[in-house]
């Protein structure tokens, strides 16, 4: 079993935040693809084979992206990890249940990353994340308003780190602009 830091992969997410230069004028898709692709470049630089969009040879629905460990005679192996971006709110549950859903191909990490319309849906997804998740290492981030702030992004960010269905970590962050460009910061480094 291969278990990441998942903590750690989130904390370098917030402090790397800013070099993915996106701006308060970028569009939804910009943001998954720009986040999609940082994990996938991270994924190769620890050594793992990154695929996006990965079925496990047609037998599965799409997963935004995967990590695998080592391929030979044709076989991939070590499924390290299954990544999900959703920007829709009305998608929060079917990305849920993409991540913790029984399958044939079970992945050692799981990370979900979702805009979500607010603190108490937020609370509803813990809680049906309790209920559901078999996964010994799955870390959550939840991107969300901050009570009573009106702006153009996601300022408040959510983490719970579950090993199947407990929580053992959880952290948060904010995300603010500069010159329109976003940055994060983890709340105990403001």
């Amino acid at each position: 079993m291969m278990h990441l830091n998942l903590m750690k992969l989130f904390d370098g997410y917030v402090r790397n935040y800013h070099t993915f230069n996106l701006t308060v004028h970028h569009g939804k898709h910009s943001f998954t693809m720009t986040e999609i692709e940082y994990f996938s470049r991270l994924g190769s630089m620890l050594g793992y084979h990154p695929f996006t969009e990965d079925t496990c040879n047609g037998k599965n629905r799409a997963m935004d992206l995967t990590w695998w460990g080592s391929f030979d005679n044709d076989y991939w192996h070590d499924f390290i990890l299954h990544l999900e971006r959703e920007n829709l709110f009305k998608k929060d549950e079917e990305t849920l249940d993409k991540l913790f859903c029984e399958r044939e191909y079970v992945p050692e990490n799981v990370i979900g990353i979702m805009n979500v319309r607010n603190r108490d849906r937020i609370d509803q997804l813990v809680q049906m994340s309790k209920a559901t998740c078999k996964i010994q290492n799955a870390l959550l981030v939840f991107k969300t308003y901050s009570t009573g702030k009106k702006q153009p992004y996601f300022d408040e960010v959510h983490a719970y780190l579950f090993n199947r269905n407990r929580i053992v970590e959880s952290k948060k962050a904010f995300v603010s602009e500069i010159a329109s460009t976003l940055y994060m910061q983890l709340e105990n480094e403001l």
